[in-house]
Order: structure tokens, then C-alpha cells, then sequence
């Protein structure tokens, strides 16, 4: 018997907050065992509360007006992601708070009534909000009209001193956000690069297993789906390569924290290999799957050439694994091992090569070994480290 609507409400409710409850948990768990995001979001949100403390304490010092909350939370705001968008936000936010509260007081002493000059500034102010060089930080041209309209008897000295105040708070956003652990996020991109490389790796392993016990037609489905989430894994890459590159804007941690990346490889020579390396692994994939489901009674893979090229792929995929490593660490035992694991994958492709120049397939089996072939040479050009840097600089 199905529950009533407010039963349903509260039994989703509680296992809704059961389910919160528990991932904050595990968050606060991870916290306190190791560097990680958990521990980043912490830094960031003690790093906010410190700094809306120190608002609040020196505009009660220097301000007389009671609305000196509007240092505090100013402070709050500004503690961004990065130091390049607290400097900026801040920027437009100062411009936005000195707007609203200016027209707001210049009306309401014209008028000589703050609630008539609430009515005709609001729309207004909420309409300038919009322009794009504000940004985000529109919503503080009325807000901060609002603030002044409402906040009391309301005269040019108390309009200073809130801007003021929100002026003290951006300054100490600003300040606490650029010297007290400035954010990095270094850990973003070598995680994001680990998980496509390690992905793309998993897949080819698997092909190489279904390959090697002629298990295309169960297991291509499987394929297919996972090959399909490949290109938001680059594309994860791609952003927390552009997001790492805006936390170093203006961060002093510029020259102390090191790079995600060999020194003479670019984020875009990362981007651009995994592009390609995933691109031909769904190609990959999508031929085997198609093999398996129009296959006719003499299979294109014969058992024996089966077994190379499953291990053809296996080598392939130990080269796509030790891409990661490599784009992450610059160590040189990374590049000693991707180096190994694309010569080992460069010669199961000759020895496949040399294979079918002896037994030659027919139409239909040539049809299918062509691309095979073709997209796993891709592969290995595209994590030829070397290959990568001289096209680059030539």
C-alpha cells in the first residue's frame, strides 16, 4: 500500500539527511587522514571565518555605525577559489557597494524619504546589476541600496562609513586569501590526468581479455558504454588544467609549488595526447564491437592472431598507464617506463604487421584488422613522449 504524500515527504527527508550525514562523515575522515579536497574545502572555510572575524573586529575599531556586518561579510565573499578572482571580485564588488549606496543616499536625501527612494532606486539599481561588468557581483548594486535604505536614519556620514566597512572587508578577503595558504590546485590535475589515463588503460585491458577469450559479443556492450565516458574525462582534464593555471594568477605560491607537468610539455601537449589516445581507443572499441555482432562463421581475429593482438593491446595499455605517471611526476623513471611500454607496443604492432604479410587476410578480415591496427599505431605514436615535443617545437 503505497504511503501518504507527507509520510513519503518524511521518509525521503530522513533518508536524505542519513545519506548527507554519512557523506559528511567520510569527508571529515578524509580531512584528518591526508591532503586531499576534503582538506582544501576546510583550509578555505577557516581560512573565510578567520577572515570575517578580522573585518568585524577592525571596522567595530574604526567605525561608529552600527551596520559595520557589512565588513564581515564582504570578507566572507571574497575568500574565492583562487587569488585572481578574490582581487577581481573584490574589484567590482567595491565598485557595486560604492554605486548602490550612493545612489540610494543621494535619493533618499533629495526626496527626504528612505522608503519613496527604495521604491524608484531598487528596479534601477537591479537593472544596472545586470551589466556584464559586474559580473557575479551585480546583485550588490541593490543589495547595498537595500542596506542603506533600511538600515536606519540614513545620512552621508553613515554612508561612508558602510562603504567604508565593505571596503575593510574586501581588503581583508583580499589579503587573507592571497598570504595564508593562497589555493592551489596541482592535486586537481594530476588526479584528473591519472583517472583518464588509468580509464582509457582499463578499457584496452579488458579489449585485450575479450580478444583473448573470443568473448566479443557479451563483453562489447561493456565496452561501448565505458569508451562513451572517456571525452568528459578529457574534457576534466582540460578544466582543471585552465582552473590550476588561474590559481597561479597572482598567487606567491607561484614558484614554491611546483607544475603538474614535464618542463617542456605544455597543458595543451596533455590535452591534445589524450584527445587522440581516447579518440582511437572508441574507435578501437566500436570495430571489435561491430566484429562481434556481424561476425560471420569464420571469425576476422583467428585464434592465433587473436592471441597477438590481445597482447598487442595489453602492451598498449601499459603504455596509456604509464602516460599518466609520466605527465604528473617529470621523473625519470616515469619516462623510462612509458618509453619501455611504447617500444614494447611499437614492436607487437610490427610483429602483427609481419604476421599477416605472411598469411594475408581476406576482404572482410582486412576490413577489420585495417582499423585495428591503424587506431592502436595512433595510440603509441600519440605517448611517444619524444615524438610529442619535437612536432611540437617544429
Amino acid at each position: 500500500m503505497p504511503l501518504p504524500p507527507l509520510r513519503r515527504l518524511i521518509a525521503g527527508s530522513a533518508t536524505a539527511i542519513r545519506r548527507d550525514t554519512g557523506q559528511i562523515s567520510a569527508a571529515s575522515r578524509r580531512a584528518l587522514r591526508g591532503p586531499g579536497r576534503e582538506r582544501d574545502i576546510v583550509v578555505q572555510s577557516l581560512k573565510a571565518a578567520a577572515a570575517a572575524y578580522l573585518a568585524y573586529a577592525l571596522a567595530r575599531l574604526l567605525l561608529t555605525d552600527d551596520m559595520t556586518l557589512m565588513a564581515p561579510w564582504v570578507a566572507v565573499v571574497l575568500v574565492q577559489a583562487t587569488v585572481y578572482q578574490s582581487v577581481a571580485q573584490g574589484a567590482r564588488q567595491a565598485f557595486a557597494i560604492v554605486l548602490g549606496t550612493a545612489a540610494a543616499t543621494g535619493t533618499a536625501l533629495l526626496l527626504g524619504s528612505q522608503i519613496v527612494a527604495l521604491v524608484l532606486v531598487l528596479p534601477l539599481m537591479l537593472l544596472i546589476g545586470n551589466l556584464p561588468r559586474f559580473g557575479s557581483q551585480g546583485m550588490y548594486v541593490a543589495t547595498s541600496a537595500i542596506f542603506a535604505l533600511i538600515g536606519g536614519p540614513l545620512t552621508v556620514e553613515v554612508s561612508v562609513q558602510r562603504v567604508v566597512a565593505a571596503l575593510i572587508g574586501a581588503a581583508i578577503g583580499m589579503a587573507v586569501n592571497a598570504l595564508v595558504f593562497p589555493p592551489r590546485y596541482l592535486r586537481d590535475v594530476r588526479e584528473a590526468i591519472r583517472t583518464a589515463s588509468d580509464e582509457t588503460a582499463g578499457l584496452l585491458r579488458s579489449m585485450a581479455d575479450g580478444v583473448r577469450d573470443d568473448d566479443l559479443d557479451d563483453r562489447s556492450t561493456d565496452w561501448l558504454d565505458r569508451s562513451s565516458r572517456l571525452p568528459r574525462l578529457v574534457s576534466g582534464v582540460r578544466s582543471a588544467l585552465d582552473w590550476d593555471r588561474e590559481s597561479l594568477r597572482l598567487n606567491i605560491r607561484r614558484r614554491t609549488s611546483g607544475t603538474a607537468l614535464p618542463p617542456d610539455y605544455s597543458s595543451q601537449d596533455v590535452v591534445n595526447v589524450l584527445w587522440h589516445v581516447t579518440d582511437h581507443t572508441r574507435e578501437i572499441a566500436r570495430t571489435l564491437a561491430e566484429t562481434g555482432r556481424y561476425a560471420s562463421d569464420v571469425r576476422a581475429l583467428t585464434p592465433q592472431l587473436a592471441q597477438t593482438y590481445a597482447q598487442f593491446l595489453q602492451d598498449v595499455a601499459d603504455a596509456v598507464a604509464a602516460y599518466g605517471p609520466l605527465v604528473t611526476t617529470a621523473g625519470r623513471d616515469a619516462l623510462h617506463d612509458l618509453e619501455n611500454a611504447v617500444e614494447r607496443a611499437a614492436a607487437g604492432h610490427h610483429r602483427l604487421r609481419r604476421r599477416l604479410g605472411e598469411q594475408p587476410p581476406d576482404v572482410e578480415g582486412a576490413e577489420v584488422l585495417g582499423p585495428l591496427l591503424a587506431d592502436g599505431r595512433r595510440i603509441i605514436a600519440q605517448l611517444d613522449y619524444r615524438e610529442t615535443v619535437t612536432d611540437r617545437d617544429s
